[in-house]
């Protein structure tokens, strides 16, 4: 946050305490015009007044930017303080209701000290009750007071300036771990629509739509740096249709998701694979030639031939065609794809199982 934010923040942190004072002294108002406090209307607005005075004086303080060059610039302690000193100067001059008085105004202090340091709040409390303790102790000077009253107003005044602000921190902090396990719980749903959206639901690999934006991203990398390239291959399932008929979908699906295993595997984190239909993939290798490139995919092939299909024909096994071709500096994304498409239509047309280079239009057996 800015120093303009935070500025603005703490103007508005004390209007909201000034507010609160502001309905202490409406009590206090209310109480005095049925007759019950010490004191004239024109005195009570004059101490009205020098409430407000102090509080403008923290905007001025702020406004003009003094509280920067302070060790706590948000003056937590002083608001306080001089807010409490405002309740407790009103709470003198009642002769009757002190204790509605003095616990209207604790009501937004309670929540204003909460803001204050263990320390800051030991020095409040500390200061609270002594500025307490000596205007009972000079007012008992001039009239007669209920001792039972007072000693029971002071415990009251205590027990809500010291456990008052420790509650309310242990109900915040209550609420913001809630608001912290609904965070977490909302960060791994809109990760889990984040893979819904990108991923195969079948084989858990990526889809056609992630696919075209690594495509944008490597490409842009190219272009970017004369050192870099990549490549893309497309994978296809040789005689797929025929597992589909002879061992059914089910068997169908665990070898798409097999071969997606497999890829995986052997891929690296940079790379992606991806499933575009059927048993269609495209491969995109991060920084690799094709030549390199034709490693991996000769790997990928002899794990896949490896694979047990069925239990039912021990033996059967499935082979895969891929086309192959590196990126060529500043051409469209759909040029590189169409030309992997027509390596991969040759390696099919040419006997399948087989792996063919675009660039070269060189073929090599897989199997």
């Amino acid at each position: 946050m800015d120093t303009v934010s935070q500025q603005r923040s703490r103007i508005y942190r004390i209007a909201t305490l000034s507010a609160g004072i502001f309905v202490h002294l409406v009590v206090c108002w209310a109480v005095l015009s049925i007759g019950y406090m010490d004191i004239d209307p024109v005195q009570f607005l004059g101490l009205a007044s020098l409430a407000l005075a102090g509080f403008l004086m923290f905007c001025l303080a702020i406004m003009m930017e003094w509280n920067l060059a302070l060790e706590d610039p948000d003056m937590n302690l002083p608001q306080m303080i001089w807010a409490i000193s405002v309740v407790i100067m009103t709470a003198y001059f009642p002769s009757q209701l002190k204790p509605v008085i003095v616990l209207s105004g604790l009501a937004m202090i309670v929540v204003g000290a909460n803001r204050l340091s263990k320390r800051e709040l030991l020095i409040f409390a500390a200061y609270s009750l002594t500025l307490y303790v000596v205007s009972v102790a000079y007012k008992s000077q001039f009239s007669s007071l209920s001792w039972v009253t007072e000693i029971v107003v002071m415990i009251a005044f205590g027990l809500v300036l010291v456990f008052g602000p420790v509650l309310y921190r242990i109900e915040m902090g209550m609420i913001e771990n809630s608001l912290i396990d609904k965070n977490e719980e909302l960060t791994d749903a809109l990760h889990k629509i984040r893979e819904l959206a990108v991923k195969d639901e079948l084989t858990g690999v990526y889809n056609r739509r992630h696919l075209m934006e690594v495509l944008v991203q490597q490409k842009a990398m190219v272009d970017r740096r004369d050192d870099y390239h990549f490549t893309v291959c497309f994978v296809d399932l040789d005689f797929f249709k025929r597992v589909n008929d002879t061992f059914g979908h089910s068997t169908g699906d665990y070898v798409l998701k097999c071969f997606a295993k497999i890829a995986q595997s052997i891929l690296r984190e940079v790379d992606c694979a991806s499933r575009i239909g059927g048993e269609e993939f495209v491969l995109v290798l991060g920084g690799t030639s094709q030549r390199d490139a034709l490693v991996v995919t000769e790997r990928i092939g002899a794990k896949l031939a490896e694979m047990q299909v069925s239990s039912i024909e021990p033996m059967y096994r499935i082979t895969a065609s891929m086309g192959i071709t590196e990126y060529r500096r500043s051409e469209d994304i759909e040029q590189t794809l169409n030309r992997a498409d027509r390596a991969l239509y040759d390696a099919k047309r040419t006997g399948r199982n087989k792996v063919i280079i675009a660039a070269a239009e060189e073929d090599v057996a897989t199997s």
